[in-house]
């Protein structure tokens, strides 16, 4: 069991000082308007503000036109000298590497393919992607340091070690410690999470989960996975095995899954499952994720989206009786089901909850298209720096 641990003034402080780069990275301010979100003095919120201009973070812009008689006041804004944040994307066949601004807007992106790798050929590439980036913001952004590395990866993965254990059809690549090399290399505080928790940071920052406290984050790929964000926190962030939805058993005479069990949601829903089924019902050789909406016309085809989505319902709408969230965001490769069918998604799990009639379940695509894994990466980061960690 971990230990509990208090807050003193000095944490407080610096909580306070993420809050208010978050709430101006989300969107211009005056001071005014960031004291009445947070509820602080005048008095408190003058000298975060004072503190986050001298730091280089923020500035003051334009004038905010009001109604009212009186001095227009200031707004707010993030600086073109503030820090980045840089981020690494394990994927099964492809490591990426990412440098954002404080916005999450990409500034720089990069990818190696991986063919039969080792631990010691992966941990080279990736660091040659770190390379590549940090002599771009040498080249270009001398003026700007970097807070961190993020990492995004597959998992199984321990957070708290930052390390990739067991993957399964990943070059029998075993207990990678990403975190303990990378702060070795680079000088730089590393923070590591799976790819789904990733992207539902992603999410929660600048997408399609930003106006939401609580969203269940779907994401469909070679697996099936989720991300939970819970209070404007991704829950289980020191978890292993957290929001494996796609080992939810949905059928428990349904066929054997490779986790042992029977019925789980990935052996009917994950990608490639999809696009077999596609192929036979359409009888083409060849489909890609953009004929998704030209299929979806055909008979054939519509039955098995009809299909998937009937089975995405069930698992999510015992997700949403557990965890009661206000939105659902579907990723990855996701994101390419045509809208017709997240409505459908919607509508069924709307009248099959528990609060059915009472509870409206919004599902919405990812703001981020196939790229909520990679952003994730730098997202890592800047909810470290938000949360008043790295500030």
């Amino acid at each position: 069991m971990s230990e509990r641990k208090g807050y003193n003034n000095t944490h407080l402080k610096y909580r306070n000082r993420g809050i208010v780069l978050q709430l101006i990275a989300n969107e211009p301010l005056s001071r005014i308007d960031i004291t009445r979100k947070m509820g602080l003095t005048r008095m408190a919120i003058t000298n975060i503000v004072t503190e986050l201009i001298e730091d280089g973070y923020i500035e003051e812009g334009a004038t905010k036109e009001k109604a009212q008689v009186g001095r227009n006041p200031i707004l707010l804004d993030i600086t073109n000298r503030s820090p980045l944040a840089a981020g690494i994307y394990v994927a099964r066949s492809t490591v990426y590497a990412i440098l954002t601004d404080i916005r999450l807007n990409a500034l720089y992106i990069d990818e190696i393919p991986l063919k039969d790798e080792t631990v010691d050929s992966l941990k080279e590439k990736i660091c040659l992607l770190l390379d590549r980036l940090m002599a771009y913001r040498d080249e270009k952004l001398s003026e700007r340091t970097i807070l961190g590395i993020g990492v995004s990866t597959i998992g199984p993965l321990d957070p708290q070690k930052g390390e990739i254990l067991n993957p399964k059809d990943f070059f029998s690549i075993e207990h990678l410690p990403l975190r303990s090399f990378l702060e070795e290399r680079y000088r730089l505080p590393v923070f590591a999470e799976n790819d789904m928790n990733a992207s539902a940071l992603a999410e929660h920052l600048q997408g399609s989960g930003r106006d939401y406290d609580n969203f269940f984050y779907l994401g469909i790929a070679d697996g099936i996975g989720g991300g939970i964000v819970v209070e404007r926190n991704i829950y289980g962030r020191n978890s292993i095995s957290v929001g494996e939805i796609g080992h939810m058993c949905i059928n428990f005479d349904g066929p054997l899954c490779s986790c042992g069990n029977k019925g789980c949601l990935e052996t009917y829903a994950t990608m490639p499952i999809i696009m077999e089924r596609l192929k036979k019902a359409s009888g083409r050789e060849h489909i890609a994720l953009t004929d998704f909406e030209e299929l979806a016309e055909d008979e054939l085809c519509d039955e098995v989206f009809s299909d998937v989505t009937e089975k995405l319902a069930y698992a999510l709408t015992n997700t949403v009786n557990l965890l009661d969230p206000q939105c659902i965001v579907v990723g990855n490769e996701g994101v390419f089901l045509p809208e017709k069918y997240l409505k459908a998604l919607q509508s069924k799990i709307e009248s099959r909850i528990l609060c059915t009639g009472y509870k409206s379940v919004p599902v919405r695509p990812s703001a981020f298209t196939l790229g909520a894994p990679l952003y994730g990466s730098a997202a890592v980061v800047l909810a470290r720096l938000f949360a008043g960690e790295l500030i």
